[in-house]
């Protein structure tokens, strides 16, 4: 189901197209009983509907004999909604499984809700002394009122360590604070052209943008994992909580679940791209028609030269699984290239 409604002058086209997209039959992976000797079979059983709106801008901004100046511009707003999964279920828990070391459910699936959530833990930053008081015999004792993780560590809990966010009010780190830490889908996306003729040289540029989509940044979550000591870590494990160091980004060096998912690793994916630049040269008709060619141009382009984003990996427009439930995936993805090319267009008479 569609709308189109459009708005066009000489210099001004604008156009509106709203859209309602059901789609069934859904490859997902269908969890099985234990008796069949196999934890699930990929079969058709999702249903999903993708509802929007699209808008197209293409002006004229300046037009002469000599000089004129076009932008196309666009941009979409798309609601993605889990429809429906195999008959009597409403959640769907999925493994990325990146490493054999990580078997948490780091991906959920809520009918009613859109594709493409996080799961893990709400981070919450890291206890710090102040946290605790300390009793005659030297003792650290947590405070009255603030949650305790000690059960879910499987030690008492100190300085240094890891907080998570209590979810279900028990003050208490368990299971059931296992919640929803992120999104890969975006609220809204598009891209920006604009193009100049100046005389016989044309140059253009193209602006691709996306707004509100998280990443899931696997590979720092594996290079920050300071209690294996790894000689390759990220930078940021410089930044740990010490007894001199009263960090509330980075816990100790042994003051995290080893192989939990939470949001510290869950990042803004949105940003600002620079697809593409070309800048060309025409040659005049005059020159040309004398040896019989028609239209003779030269023209540099450039491609990804740079991108502003937030994100701290290689590039937030990634997705390394095939798994419509588990988007925007970074475990060591290869990023964009740059491209540099130069070219020539000849067309004969």
């Amino acid at each position: 189901v569609g709308l189109d409604l459009g708005f066009f002058d000489s210099r001004l086209n604008v156009t509106v197209d709203g859209f309602i997209k059901d789609t069934k039959d859904l490859l997902l992976e269908q969890d099985l009983a234990f008796v069949t000797g196999f934890e699930g079979q990929w079969q058709n059983i999702g249903k999903v509907r993708n509802q929007g709106v699209e808008i197209s801008i293409n002006s004229i901004n300046f037009q002469n004999r000599n000089f004129s100046w076009t932008t196309n511009f666009n941009i979409s707003f798309i609601k993605n909604t889990l429809e429906a999964l195999q008959d009597g279920t409403d959640v769907l828990l999925r493994r990325t499984e990146f490493n054999s070391n990580f078997k948490q459910y780091d991906y959920i699936a809520i009918v009613g809700q859109s594709l493409g959530m996080m799961y893990g833990y709400q981070f919450d930053g890291v206890y710090q002394t102040s946290d605790f008081n300390v009793t005659p015999d030297g003792q650290m004792i947590l405070k009255p009122g603030i949650t305790d993780i000690s059960d879910h560590m499987g030690e008492a809990v100190q300085p240094g360590m890891i907080k998570y966010k209590d979810m279900n009010g028990d003050r208490k780190i368990t299971d059931e604070d296992l919640t929803v830490i992120g999104n890969g889908m975006p609220k809204w996306y598009g891209g920006i052209t604009n193009t100049f003729n100046i005389y016989n040289v044309d140059l253009s540029f193209l602006l691709q943008f996306n707004y509100g989509n998280d990443v899931y940044n696997a590979t720092r979550l594996f290079s920050t994992q300071t209690q294996d000591e790894r000689t390759n870590q990220l930078a940021e494990v410089k930044d740990r909580w010490t007894p001199s160091h009263a960090s509330n980004k980075v816990p100790s060096a042994t003051g995290y679940k080893k192989y939990d998912i939470d949001s510290r690793y869950i990042e803004d994916g949105s940003f600002l791209r620079l697809k593409n630049i070309t800048l060309g040269y025409t040659f005049p008709d005059k020159w040309t028609n004398k040896v019989h060619i028609s239209r003779l141009r030269v023209y540099a382009s450039a491609q990804n030269l740079f991108c502003l984003t937030n994100y701290s990996g290689y590039d937030p427009e990634v997705n390394m699984k095939n798994s419509p439930l588990m988007q925007s995936f970074d475990w060591g993805a290869y990023p964009k290239s740059r491209a540099f090319i130069l070219g020539i267009e000849i067309n004969f008479n």
